[in-house]
């Protein structure tokens, strides 16, 4: 099952959202305030569909926030009328923008779209996890050979094969050598 956000100014406008998706497929939360969709863990839903305006704002603010905060696919349905600087924010927060009236037809299309991008982004997140644990690694292999170097007189090469072998002979990783090494160095 899917959980996905649905706002929309009025309850009757969610619900009558929410009535579109067949609800053996998605689970749906309903919302009528931004103020209390900055509180949500966004990271919860495979996507968010979000009727502008809301009760509270306009909402161009809010999908702009949920864009750097979170890696959930927003959808977002505007009134035709909508000023081109406001959509010009949706697009560059990457928002899937969908002109009022939508029909039932294109309203399911979006979600299903939508919560479809969100398998592909649990895949990146993992993948940017991944990136970020390797990047840390690096810098603290960095910082502790670099210290080595400076304060011992090793060798770029030594300090690194210093390292390998601590790590080797104490059985621990190579992140907590190069942390113990670290603290050591820097008193």
């Amino acid at each position: 099952m899917k959980n996905i956000l649905i706002a929309a100014r009025t309850e009757t406008a969610c619900k009558a959202y929410a009535d579109m998706l067949d609800n053996n497929v998605f689970r749906v939360t309903e919302m009528t305030a931004a103020g209390a969709v900055r509180f949500l863990d966004m990271n919860a839903y495979s996507a968010a569909l979000i009727s502008l305006p809301l009760a509270d704002e306009n909402g161009v603010t809010l999908i702009e926030e949920l864009h750097e905060r979170f890696y959930v696919p927003l959808g977002v349905l505007v009134k035709p009328d909508l000023p081109e600087t406001q959509l010009k924010r949706l697009s560059a927060a990457n928002a899937y923008i969908l002109k009022k009236p939508v029909s039932r037809s294109n309203f399911i299309l979006a979600a299903d779209l939508l919560t479809s991008f969100s398998d592909n982004n649990a895949d990146m997140k993992e993948k940017i996890k991944a990136l970020e644990r390797k990047n840390s690694e690096i810098k603290l292999m960095s910082r502790a050979k670099l210290l080595l170097m400076q304060i011992k007189g090793m060798s770029e090469d030594d300090a690194h094969s210093h390292i390998l072998h601590r790590a080797m002979n104490k059985q621990m990783s190579i992140d907590a050598v190069c942390r113990e090494i670290i603290k050591e160095l820097q008193g």
